[in-house]
């Protein structure tokens, strides 16, 4: 179905006002002001609203529209319709009458309550939006769920990570997809942590506990396994790195690169040689990325074992990046070396503008994200399919 412009959806809008609002004011209010005189003020504010001046058709509309349980969805549709245009204000404006009405029960002003707190949200009133929802909450009524949602919301955007989970808590019984997202509210706590300079033993192991709960959460993601490493290395529990990013690396494998140098890290703070020769194996099985080829060489060297070059030019063919273009321009210099075929391989390579993209949206960074600030999903960042493989 086709979406109706902003200005039709408020005349239909206005003209359900004028049928409502005429009829069962009409039948239930016929002293409080002459049906024509409200009749007159519903189109003058449609007119206004339609024109060069908008805002005067919300007072219009304030002014001639009787308030209701029985009209209450043409206001609250109304007060959406103006929301949606970006005229915040007016939607705050339109509900705040609607509370000031003595006439209405609970119920709907407990509705009203809670599109006044997106009104605050939206408008980005966020102290205001908090404190109103905390008041629906704590009645634990109707709107209770739809305002732990709208809650949540606004502690992740406020970044407050403990707030959000502690609200998160009272949802996650009814509402399983919700595990992930908090398992990114756990490792957001936990990143802080690792981002201290001053961070103390007993800071680590909250931190551990977090990455832990994500992990509980969220098994298959990715996050809270490299997380987990990252403080493990920390407390100097090389064996338990090594096996959270085999795990991590099982999860999402185009990202083995972001784990190598902790993994090789940890490796050679073990004296395990075997374990890294196998980690980098696998890597290049699984991506022949730049970073892991190059680590590979390096591995190979550093041992003094020979490196076969045409095996190296085989990997860098599976595909091809404009990181992989130092190791080719080397490979002229071998002369086992098919140079021609270095040179198709040179040809191949295409200049990648980004190196991680959401696979939701495609919103592209130069740097691994946890939370798309596009599509605001969590999770979503790979390696874009067109450097993993070489092209068709």
């Amino acid at each position: 179905m086709m979406e109706l412009p902003h200005n039709m959806m408020l005349y239909l809008v206005l003209l359900a006002a004028v049928a409502a609002g005429f009829l069962l004011g009409r039948r239930e209010r016929p002293r409080r002001k002459d049906s024509n005189a409200v009749i007159q003020d519903y189109y003058e504010g449609l007119n206004f609203l339609l024109s060069d001046r908008p805002e005067l058709g919300v007072d219009q509309f304030i002014r001639g529209a009787e308030v209701s349980d029985q009209t209450i969805d043409v206001h609250l549709a109304m007060a959406s319709v103006v929301r949606r245009r970006g005229e915040v204000d007016k939607a705050i404006r339109i509900h705040q009458n609607l509370l000031a009405s003595p006439v209405l029960n609970n119920p709907n002003k407990q509705l009203i309550e809670l599109e006044l707190a997106r009104d605050y949200h939206v408008a980005g009133l966020l102290d205001r939006a908090e404190n109103l929802l905390l008041q629906i909450v704590g009645r634990r009524a109707l709107q209770e769920s739809a305002a732990l949602e709208l809650l949540l919301d606004l502690y992740e955007q406020e970044r407050a990570w403990q707030q959000a989970i502690d609200i998160s808590a009272r949802l996650l019984k009814s509402d399983e997809k919700l595990k992930l997202r908090v398992s990114h509210f756990y490792c957001e706590l936990a990143e802080t942590v690792l981002g201290r300079q001053d961070a103390q033993p007993a800071d680590l192991k909250q931190a551990a506990q977090q990455a832990r709960s994500a992990v509980e959460l969220a098994p298959g993601q990715v996050r809270g396994h490299w997380l987990a490493a990252q403080i493990a290395f920390l407390q100097r529990r090389d064996k338990q790195v090594l096996k959270h990013i085999s795990r991590a690396v099982q999860l999402q494998g185009d990202l083995v690169a972001v784990f190598l140098p902790l993994y090789q890290q940890a490796s050679e703070r073990l004296s395990d040689d075997a374990s890294f020769e196998q980690f980098l194996q696998g890597g290049l099985q699984r991506h022949p990325q730049p970073a892991v080829l190059r680590a590979w060489i390096a591995f190979l060297q550093s041992r003094g074992r020979p490196v076969d070059h045409n095996e190296v030019l085989q990997q860098i063919s599976r595909a091809p990046q404009l990181a992989h273009l130092p190791l080719l321009l080397s490979l002229l210099e071998q002369p086992e070396v098919d140079r021609a075929e270095v040179m198709a391989q040179v040809s191949r390579v295409v200049v990648a503008e980004s190196q991680f993209q959401c696979g939701n949206c495609g919103f592209a960074s130069q740097h691994l994200m946890w939370h798309c600030p596009t599509c605001r999903q969590w999770g979503t960042f790979a390696v874009p399919a067109k450097s993993q493989s070489a092209p068709g």
